[in-house]
């Protein structure tokens, strides 16, 4: 229990900037250096190897990964990385242990070509959101993964529309197989959401109504 106490993070947001350099305080330069970092994310003293018993902190870390829900963008490169990372220093990788993800997919995204273009929202690609979710084939089987669509729609109408566009491209049947190892829920930007595995048990077509 205490373990849990200390180390569990209910939203352990994993973006770009978990890998940036940080600022020495003595040069003012910026830089990589895994004790900086780690004293910027970890900044309790039991987070520290040399204040606490070594199966204490191995414990801590190992609870850390267990329990703690990890939240990452629709960037399979940062998620991929964090799970193949033994960020600890222990011999651990995080994939073989953490049990609870997130992942914020969009299913439009902006026109980068001219100022006016950006104004407008177009649907992303199948590629591109199957790819948004490659970064979970790296968890353990059984894992639970909260799916996070954002529409950006302004009715209703349209919120279904390319929620369902969406789901197509995520959810066709080669991801489907693959998905069967894990615990996968969709919830959509308005809250309403939905069990994959039901929808899978019952060999339903995944709709947003």
């Amino acid at each position: 229990m205490i373990y849990f106490h200390l180390s569990t993070r209910h939203d352990e947001h994993v973006e770009r900037e978990h890998y940036r350099t940080t600022r020495d305080p003595l040069t003012k330069l910026f830089s990589y250096n895994y004790e900086r970092w780690k004293a910027e994310h970890f900044p309790e003293h039991y987070w520290t190897k040399e204040n606490v018993a070594e199966h204490f902190y191995q414990e801590l870390v190992e609870s850390y990964y267990r329990t703690s829900t990890f939240v990452f963008t629709d960037d399979p490169a940062i998620m991929k990385r964090f799970l193949t990372t033994d960020e600890m220093k222990l011999g651990l990788l995080p994939k073989d242990l953490v049990s609870n993800v997130e992942i914020k997919l969009h299913a439009v995204a902006r026109n980068r070509g001219s100022w006016r273009a950006y104004m407008q929202f177009e649907p992303n690609t199948s590629e591109q959101m199957r790819g948004g979710l490659d970064g979970m084939f790296d968890l353990r089987e059984g894992a639970n993964v909260v799916v996070r669509l954002v529409t950006e729609a302004k009715t209703e109408e349209e919120r279904i529309e390319r929620c369902e566009k969406a789901t197509a491209m995520m959810f066709d049947g080669e991801q489907v197989e693959r998905m069967k190892a894990y615990k996968v829920k969709l919830v959509l930007d308005d809250g309403r959401e939905w069990d994959f595995g039901d929808k899978m048990r019952e060999q339903q077509r995944m709709t947003c109504r």
